[in-house]
């Protein structure tokens, strides 16, 4: 009975030592307001609003700020009396240039999360799913992805956070190795968050011993490392990585070439203080100076691999077996690469002066050697002819951009990690998809978007940049909630798992196809290109 009366305890989000307490927690707790939980370093007062608690804006690391510039997360302070925990804390320092967009920011006051739960108490423990925002590893916060109706109708607790971006969270460089291992202090920001997840957890009505970390394009490359990272093992009981397979592709940054590229990146910063501030110390600079946004970094930001946080990459540990083994489930859009089909669009319009400009049979066969290489261009072409794509080269050139980058490295990455793990393979096929709401910065292009980059996070997240699913998206909508919080739940998905011969994909979309299976693997030309290997 007491083990019993403890738990009901937990489920309102009041620990046994909150019950205990005395001051306003505990009155409260008396007259049942759970809108106030108890941290290990001190009581915080959420929203209670609809069917679902809202805590934001929790402090789970000291500020990187002054002489913690460049260094691992140092814990937070302990505060009296009741924090308030109704506003977002700020987001890192970024430019905003990503879509969705994060704000533009230069607070490195920035170490923050939020906590979305159901409203009701549940007879056990929720399961916990934390969320990596996605953004190039230059942008976005936790707070841009509302998570209420995955809370609600997945019945799970959702954590987002944010995290130390651009050359605050990944420079590395020889000056700072003293300091921690230079490259991956947004990294180790990730790591403080989980582990603020297992010790705090149970307070929120969650289970710290159900966790899935979960993450978007860089969210998922950050998992990824999570996935090898010694340090990372017991954070985490599950795995969703969203648009950012592990193997293959040109982001996994080795220490020794990461080094050479920060040094040249820290040359780029000083010229930019230096004509700011007329000076050149870019270890005390305004923040604003150090940060970039999509496309404009230096060179790609991301963890780094070499040394004792990060000693092999995932393409060593998977093929040695070293590596945090926990149930996966994995997946793309079925036309991931249609945005950068649109930022080439995008491109031309601007360069050209021409509202009206479009991709022709040119621009196609450029960007195919400029991607690929005269000679593989030729058999890339060819086997991409535009007019199986409606005569649109926007058209073919994102089915090559998908097939060659995102849908290769997830075959390869299921079949390498179905010898160790239970895993599960998906692509998100919706043909219709919302848009930006602001169509006057974002204008739609020539040709249709489908389910390109980015374009199923309003389907599990509450985002404000993109236009209201349609009844259809939101039946879609509530099937993967369903998916993603029952593989949170169970470490299962409603079909079957991906073996070394097979992905067993599974196709979700709206309307009358559904969610049904599909021949990943062929229908991405997986084969020829391995041919071209």
């Amino acid at each position: 009975m007491l083990k019993r009366t403890a738990h009901m305890v937990v489920t309102l989000g009041l620990t046994a030592a909150t019950v205990a307490a005395t001051g306003s927690v505990a009155a409260a707790a008396e007259h049942g307001d759970n809108s106030v939980v108890r941290t290990d370093k001190g009581a915080v007062r959420g929203t209670a609003t609809g069917p679902v608690r809202a805590f934001r804006g929790i402090p789970y690391a000291a500020a990187p700020t002054g002489d913690r510039r460049w260094t691992p997360p140092a814990p937070a302070a302990r505060w009296s009396g009741v924090r308030d925990a109704t506003r977002p804390g700020s987001a890192c320092p970024q430019t905003g240039s990503v879509r969705p967009a994060g704000p533009r920011s230069s607070n490195e006051d920035c170490l923050y999360l939020n906590v979305t739960t159901p409203r009701t108490p549940a007879a056990e423990p929720r399961a916990v799913m934390v969320y990596l925002h996605g953004g190039d590893h230059t942008d976005g916060s936790g707070a841009m992805h509302g998570a209420q109706q995955l809370a609600a109708r997945g019945d799970v607790i959702v954590v987002t956070v944010n995290y130390r971006l651009s050359a605050l969270g990944y420079l590395a460089h020889p000056a700072l190795e003293a300091r921690g291992e230079s490259g991956n202090y947004g990294f180790l920001d990730q790591q403080a968050a989980l582990r603020w997840v297992r010790r705090n957890a149970a307070a929120f009505g969650g289970d710290p011993d159900n966790v899935t970390l979960f993450g978007q394009s860089a969210g998922a490359h950050s998992t990824c490392a999570h996935m090898v990272a010694p340090s990372s093992a017991g954070l985490f009981d599950r795995v969703v990585l969203q648009s950012g397979a592990c193997l293959g592709g040109s982001d996994t940054r080795e220490r020794a070439n990461a080094l050479k590229q920060g040094v040249k990146a820290a040359r780029k910063i000083d010229e930019r203080i230096k004509a700011a501030e007329e000076r050149d110390d870019w270890r005390s600079a305004g923040p604003e100076h150090l940060v970039y946004g999509f496309g404009q970094s230096p060179y790609p930001y991301g963890p780094v691999y070499g040394g004792t946080l990060l000693p092999r990459t995932p393409q060593e540990a998977f093929a040695t077996g070293q590596y945090n083994k926990v149930p996966v489930l994995q997946g793309i859009n079925r036309h991931e690469g249609r945005a950068g089909a649109y930022a080439a669009e995008m491109g031309k319009k601007g360069a050209t002066g021409d509202p009206e400009a479009v991709l022709d049979q040119a621009d196609y066969r450029a960007r195919l050697e400029q991607e690929f290489g005269p000679r593989k261009a030729v058999a890339i072409a060819a086997r991409y002819p535009v007019g199986a794509y409606d005569g649109s080269p926007a058209l073919a050139l994102g089915a090559v951009l998908t097939d060659a980058d995102q849908a290769r490295r997830t075959v390869d990455t299921g079949r390498t990690l179905a010898r160790g793990v239970r895993t599960y393979t998906y692509e998100f096929a919706d043909h219709e998809t919302p848009w930006y709401a602001d169509a006057a910065t974002y204008p739609k292009p020539s040709f249709p978007m489908g389910a390109t980059h980015t374009f199923e996070l309003p389907y599990l997240f509450e985002l404000t940049e993109f236009d209201p699913l349609t009844e259809p998206q939101q039946a879609l909508s509530d099937a993967m909630i369903r998916i993603w919080s029952n593989f949170a739940r169970t470490g299962k998905a409603p079909w079957k798992p991906t073996t070394t011969a097979s992905p067993n994909a599974q196709s979700l979309a709206s309307g009358p196809d559904g969610v049904h299976p599909v021949d990943f693997a062929k229908d991405h030309q997986y084969d020829f290109w391995k041919s071209l290997d």
